[in-house]
């Protein structure tokens, strides 16, 4: 399993389950929409060793085209923390640790409402790439 906690989050890394909220009135989604989520991942996906790592075997395993599912908490401040890959045998170890370092430099997100007040809750967003 792949873990961190941003250094300025607000929460701890063993978050209990019944303090996120299961059901919010908007989600939580990274400032600027998809648009901007895509030109940050642009700007801070390094797959450098992730191409130089995909030989004949990892191709055959991985696929060049790989899809990380995160999960992680949004926190009622909108920082980030509680970073796993739900599908981590599925994608290559080095697309993984590029995904997580990308992670580590996410600005704050939009936090979850509920009734119009910020709420912690955990969210689940894919990160896709085709690798040649």
């Amino acid at each position: 399993m792949f873990d961190f906690t941003g250094a300025d989050c607000c929460c701890s890394c063993n978050i209990p389950a019944d303090s996120l909220a299961q059901k919010v009135d908007d989600f939580p989604y990274f400032k600027g929409g998809v648009v901007a989520w895509s030109r940050f991942l642009q700007n801070n996906l390094d797959l450098t060793r992730t191409v130089g790592a995909m030989d004949s075997v990892a191709y055959a395993k991985y696929g060049s085209k790989q899809t990380a599912i995160l999960n992680f908490i949004v926190c009622e401040d909108g920082a980030i923390c509680n970073i796993e890959i739900e599908n981590r045998e599925k994608v290559s170890p080095e697309f993984a640790k590029a995904v997580l370092a990308a992670m580590r430099k996410s600005p704050q997100w939009m936090p979850a409402l509920v009734k119009g007040k910020p709420v912690k809750t955990k969210f689940r967003q894919p990160v896709v790439a085709v690798i040649e």
